[in-house]
């Protein structure tokens, strides 16, 4: 059952902290890189999109809807397939040692940052050797019959047919918007991989020095476009051990975190000192098979496995009662296009029949990898993993478990290399941007989806749903979706997490919106 003390949702008197003193937020993991185009990890995405860069267009706190960012305004034709973005004047670049810009953002840049996801022969893709996964899983190298600007501020798109997801691309990190000027001297330099690593864009903070393994730094631009963030400094300190996470948060060594186990809550619910707010995106955690690798090829094996494990006791065990129990693959109460599915309960019998059917009476050894401590969608891997060896181990599965840090893990499983793995996805607020990145065949190929796994139907499903235009006429597409995948299991979903982002009393401006935690800029000391 989802529960969450009433007194974490109060708030409470504390001390206010000095003027000036920067804001430290307890992670855990770093990034593996500053350009969120190039990772759906979920570190990089909240150390570079919404800090250093800007979208076109973003969400706003509270209930899903688009607001303006770079883009002052949006013109789409009744056909939907001209969108027109009318760009704000007056945004500085920020700079560096190695970038000093010479003008103000425009439509060139708006052009590069697509352009170079689109186009693999782009000056701008070598800034990403292993390609865009994003873009790979989105269809984007067939949606567009043309992009223009008209002046240096308008951008004009043209589709090849209506795709009813694109809004949300556009707030999405994944097309936070990058410097034309900086990227085409990087490459002039030979350098263009430089752009993931000494970041350049427009966003409220500049990062000035990164420690990997220790703490990211960032200071206030002073020339962002909207205002000058009220804090100065913001440091995010990497602390993989969740147990270390919250002590520092209650010792006051760091004032936000929003990945805190559910078991280290109630240690702040009688705690004056502290507010916690729940968050309002869509979250959920998986168990990935890859259909490429025996005996995963098997689609009665990935059904026995996934039938005999017991998530109830997973929620009850690795989230301490607080989450709902996986039943398809996100929850129908998080986002639209879900059929509400009754969990069900583990059958051993029926799981030991199919393996039976499949060839493997006596089990098979299989690996499950897995990252280290835990993440916002699963708070300890390493113990969900160790429950399912449990279960798998009745149906005579030897499960070796490996652990790797969380930047290798993606980077082998992007590559096909994971037998099985735990992971998790959250802040989609379309089903396309779900599934197009777990379920798609581009996303096969350098993308997300660790399943390897292409299935016409599926293919067919993604289509339809891109070409409705409301959500009444696209939620059957995707319901069709969660059906073909509870039959195939490429995935299955265990969990889904009722995250919690828990702050200082003296730290104000912490509001959710639908895509993320909270939103930088608008921090300040109370």
């Amino acid at each position: 059952m989802t529960h969450l003390p009433l007194c974490l949702l109060a708030l409470c008197t504390a001390s206010v902290l000095p003027a000036g003193k920067p804001l430290v937020i307890c992670a855990d993991a770093d990034p593996d890189g500053f350009d969120p185009a190039q990772s759906a990890n979920d570190a990089t995405l909240k150390a570079s999109a919404g800090r250093i860069y800007n979208n076109l267009i973003e969400y706003a706190p509270g209930p899903f809807k688009f607001v303006p960012a770079l883009a002052e305004r949006w013109d789409i034709s009744p056909d939907g397939l001209v969108y027109t973005f009318h760009l704000r004047h007056g945004v500085a670049w920020q700079r560096n040692a190695l970038f000093k810009p010479s003008r103000e953002f425009n439509a060139d840049d708006v052009l590069w940052t697509l352009q170079r996801q689109i186009d693999p022969a782009h000056p701008g893709a070598k800034a990403a050797p292993a390609g865009f996964p994003y873009a790979n899983a989105g269809e984007w190298k067939n949606l567009f019959k043309s992009i223009e600007k008209p002046d240096a501020y308008t951008l004009r798109l043209t589709l090849n047919k209506p795709f009813a997801p694109l809004l949300e691309r556009f707030a999405h990190p994944a097309l936070s918007i990058v410097s034309a000027e900086y990227g085409q001297q990087l490459d002039k330099a030979g350098t263009p991989t430089l752009l993931a690593s000494q970041p350049i864009g427009t966003g409220p903070y500049q990062m000035t020095n990164f420690d990997k393994g220790a703490q990211l730094r960032y200071e206030a631009n002073p020339q962002y476009w909207r205002h000058k963030p009220a804090i100065e400094r913001l440091i995010v300190a990497t602390v993989p051990d969740p147990a270390v996470r919250a002590q520092k948060l209650l010792a006051g060594e760091c004032q936000l975190a929003d990945t805190i186990k559910p078991q280290d809550l109630p240690r702040f619910s009688g705690n004056a000192s502290f507010v916690a707010t729940p968050l309002r995106m869509q979250a959920s955690a998986q168990l990935t098979f890859n259909v490429g690798k025996k005996p995963m090829d098997d689609k009665r094996v990935r059904q026995a496995l996934a039938m005999a494990i017991d998530r109830a006791a997973i929620v009850k065990v690795v989230y301490d009662g607080r989450a709902e129990v996986g039943s398809s693959p996100y929850a129908a109460r998080s986002l639209w296009g879900s059929e509400a599915v009754k969990a069900a309960e583990p059958d051993l019998a029926q799981a030991k029949k199919l393996l039976a059917e499949a060839g493997y009476p006596n089990g098979f050894e299989l690996e499950l990898w897995s990252r280290a401590g835990g993440s916002f969608t699963n708070p300890n891997f390493p113990l969900t993993a160790q429950l399912i060896q449990a279960d798998w181990a009745k149906l005579g599965v030897r499960l070796k478990l490996v652990t790797m840090d969380w930047v290798e893990l993606i980077k082998k499983a992007r590559a096909g290399a994971a037998p099985a793995l735990l992971t998790g996805w959250s802040g989609a607020l379309d089903p396309d941007g779900f599934y197009s990145n777990q379920a798609s065949c581009d996303a096969t190929h350098n993308g997300y989806n660790f399943a390897q796994w292409c299935h016409p139907r599926a293919e067919a499903a993604l289509d339809a749903g891109r070409l409705a235009t409301s959500i009444a006429s696209r939620s059957p597409h995707y319901i069709e979706l969660q059906k073909l995948i509870a039959d195939e299991v490429p995935f299955t979903t265990l969990a889904y997490p009722v995250p919690v982002v828990i702050h200082s009393r003296s730290l104000g401006g912490v509001e959710p919106t639908a895509g993320d935690s909270f939103k930088v800029e608008q921090l300040f000391w109370r």
